[in-house]
């Protein structure tokens, strides 16, 4: 029997459970524990677990045409998809003329159809959120669980296909179901979870309050420990400069550098450019002889679906440029999204944490950011272009996750050049500008902003929550 099995389907649940050794520190409790991902040959996932004495376990199910088909279907069934711009974009997109099949493009507007006879016949949706339990039944996922034998099962990811399965095998195996949400923008933006669990644990009050608001969860179910992987941030924010990350990407380690978190090019498809004109304001000393940049790729434009090759060559060609570093992502060779090295996300945190000011359209990069007390901007608009809303990076602030946090007046946001320009000036003359707005924003949003101590409180919760159950295989058992 195992005590504690955790799932990652996602590179971020990874680094959430590895970065500050989560699973290690579970085992040396003298815990049983497990991880389930897409890819136990993955090299980080693989050389972590043997190291910490985690037992891997794959699980990768192939995916029908009909279970893609009813994924597609279920945000139409499930959710509202017009008050939500995350998934209302997706319909858009969905639907637009142009290469794709005819078939292809009525789809989901019969799911749209689907949607609208909702609201005359709300049991539609009673009852395929019924049917969907049938639809996640899994005949490896239960045999998984036979061969395992957890007592907690927790999932990371709980819009994702493959985590409903193993959720609906653990609840059917009869172990307690916990959630431990990888990211800020799962509630909100991610349409409903394949999956709810007996227990939450969130980041912060703003998770709990949306909990609340989207699920009716009791609060009695929820922990609220910090986010474990932030630990490092603060152990990181006040050792001064990363020399070596600089000195690695061609940068003076002693220098003021500005710092740019990019997203895809489907979410900003001008931040190229964006990016592009600030290394020429810095070429041309606009910032001071001896400020920097550096800009950190997001793993989407470099790999996956929303990849962009001709970014990639720009990118190439600032980082062969003085004062100019690009710090791609480290990626591994791996069937689980964005999986990097374990010292990639230690490098990023170096670089976020000793930047003068961060730049991003609308990523994590904010609270990365916040996190490490460093100020904020995030570039609301598409260069010198004005795409129409649904391509512009503008649509980006009326996602509800960053609706929320623009709102509370920490961050500021730059809608062009000049404002642009005019920010950066603000932060090089006053740095802590904004900076208790700053600090209550992101005591909001994680519980371990000042003391670093997430992991331990996990680990913690987890170790009591093994003590409360009735099948114990911990060595200690009769104490």
């Amino acid at each position: 029997m195992t005590d504690i099995v955790y799932t990652a389907n996602h590179g971020f649940a990874a680094r959430m459970l590895m970065q500050t050794d989560l699973l290690g520190k579970l085992a040396a409790k003298g815990l049983k524990v497990g991880l389930i991902a897409p890819d136990a040959t993955d090299p980080n996932l693989r050389n972590y677990c043997q190291a910490k004495g985690v037992s891997l376990y794959e699980f990768n199910p192939p995916t029908t045409k009909w279970q893609s088909e009813y994924y597609r279907a279920r945000k139409y069934l499930l959710d509202d998809i017009k008050a939500n711009p995350c998934l209302w974009e997706r319909h858009l997109k969905a639907t637009k003329f142009g290469s794709r099949s005819i078939l292809k493009q009525i789809r989901p507007r019969l799911y749209y159809l689907a949607y609208c006879l909702r609201k005359v016949f709300p049991g539609i949706k009673t009852w395929f959120a019924l049917k969907e339990k049938q639809l996640l039944q899994n005949d490896e996922a239960i045999n998984l669980f036979q061969q395992i034998k957890p007592a907690l099962f927790v999932s990371t990811y709980p819009v994702n296909y493959a985590e409903g399965m193993l959720m609906h095998a653990a609840q059917k195996f009869g172990c307690s179901t916990y959630i431990h949400l990888l990211s800020w923008d799962n509630i909100s933006g991610k349409g409903t979870f394949v999956g709810k669990a007996d227990k939450y644990l969130l980041w912060g009050k703003v998770m709990a309050e949306e909990l609340v608001e989207y699920y009716s969860i009791d609060s009695s179910n929820m922990a609220l420990p910090g986010v474990p992987h932030f630990d490092r941030h603060v152990a990181i924010r006040d050792q001064g400069k990363p020399d070596k990350c600089l000195s690695k990407l061609g940068l003076h380690p002693l220098k003021p550098y500005l710092f740019f978190g990019m997203s895809a090019s489907h979410f900003a498809p001008r931040e190229i450019d964006i990016v592009e004109w600030l290394a020429d304001q810095i070429e041309n000393d606009k910032f001071g002889e001896n400020m920097q940049l550096v800009i950190r790729p997001h793993p989407q434009n470099i790999s996956g679906s929303m990849s962009d090759s001709n970014w990639k060559v720009r990118l190439d060609r600032l980082h062969k440029k003085d004062r100019i570093g690009v710090f791609f992502p480290e990626l591994v060779n791996s069937k689980m999204s964005w999986s990097m090295r374990h010292d990639d996300m230690e490098k990023l945190v170096h670089l976020i944490a000793s930047a003068t000011l961060v730049y991003n359209s609308g990523s994590t990069i904010s609270i990365d950011a916040l996190m490490c007390e460093r100020p904020v901007v995030i570039t609301s608009f598409d260069a010198h272009d004005q795409l129409d809303y649904w391509h512009s990076a503008r649509r980006l602030l009326d996602y509800k996750h960053l609706k929320k946090i623009t709102t509370q007046t920490g961050i500021d946001v730059a809608r062009s050049f000049e404002e642009l320009e005019n920010l950066t000036k603000a932060y090089l003359v006053n740095s802590n500008r904004n900076i208790e707005l700053r600090k209550g924003t992101i005591r909001e949003y994680c519980a371990n902003f000042e003391d670093g101590l997430a992991t331990s409180r996990v680990v913690d919760f987890l170790a009591e929550a093994v003590h409360m159950q009735p099948n114990l295989t911990i060595e200690n058992k009769a104490e």
